[in-house]
């Protein structure tokens, strides 16, 4: 049985690179062809001067684009290059990002898949750690504020750069309802995750050397109440702290 494991932080690792593209989704920037007032300083001067065709944009705050815009308006294939570092490579709609695009943060994080009206809502992230998340996202508020950010909900994939992996439900950014945790060395815990940390309950886990174990888990281990069948048959039913039998059940 394992006495070590992974404390994965998903939820932190997640909503630190969201923020940035919570950033980015606000700009939804409008291509005018006028010169700019300092009034609005997100109206850019582009060559050539059209309304529609293929242009390369500077704007007054330090963003760049290059690509297609319609009436005025970005439309199509281009690249969006954020003053800050952000940019974002794909389709759009109206001036968002709506369709297949790439977006990398400026902390080198990047975002591929579906974009729909300024939000990504199917696709990859890749942490400049090694870690990654495949899998779905929906819009979460901020309890007692007002910013909207795309967060992994739905069904999804945390792959941990030390080779474990969370299979299993997400919401708000982080692992929450059915999942499985499956370790490099082939053990893994099926059951009922609700946060971030991986702690667990109802979990059902078989681990390499054989050993079978149900109960419940903290950071991915057995924590609390359980029991554990060696291969040779003997139980150990109780209590668990950090992986390891502490006390006998009365």
């Amino acid at each position: 049985m394992p006495h070590e494991i992974f404390k994965p932080g998903i939820r932190v690792l997640i909503a630190a690179c969201f923020g940035a593209v919570g950033c980015f989704l606000q700009a939804s920037p409008s291509v005018a062809q006028e010169q700019s007032s300092s009034e609005d300083p997100l109206i850019p001067v582009c060559i050539p001067r059209v309304a529609s065709g293929f242009v390369k944009c500077n704007f007054e705050n330090g963003d760049n684009y290059v690509g297609h815009i319609v009436n005025g308006i970005i439309e199509g294939r281009g690249v969006y290059v954020y003053a800050d570092g952000h940019r974002y490579d794909g389709e759009f709609r109206n001036g968002k990002p709506h369709g297949r695009g790439i977006f990398i943060s400026s902390e080198d994080a990047r975002f591929e898949g579906n974009f729909q009206n300024g939000n990504i809502v199917q696709g990859k992230v890749f942490f400049p750690d090694g870690n990654r998340y495949e899998g779905t996202f929906r819009l979460v508020s901020e309890v007692g504020g007002d910013k909207v950010t795309s967060q992994p909900s739905g069904r999804g994939t945390f792959f941990f750069n030390n080779g474990s992996r969370y299979v299993g439900e997400f919401f708000a950014g982080q692992p929450f309802g059915r999942g499985t945790l499956i370790r490099p060395d082939g053990s893994r815990c099926e059951g009922q995750f609700f946060n971030e940390n991986l702690d667990a309950k109802a979990t059902s886990c078989r681990f390499s050397n054989g050993s079978t174990y149900r109960g419940e888990l903290r950071q991915g281990v057995p924590h609390g109440h359980g029991t554990l069948t060696n291969p040779n048959g003997q139980r150990f039913i109780g209590t668990f702290r950090e992986g390891r039998f502490v006390r006998a059940a009365q």
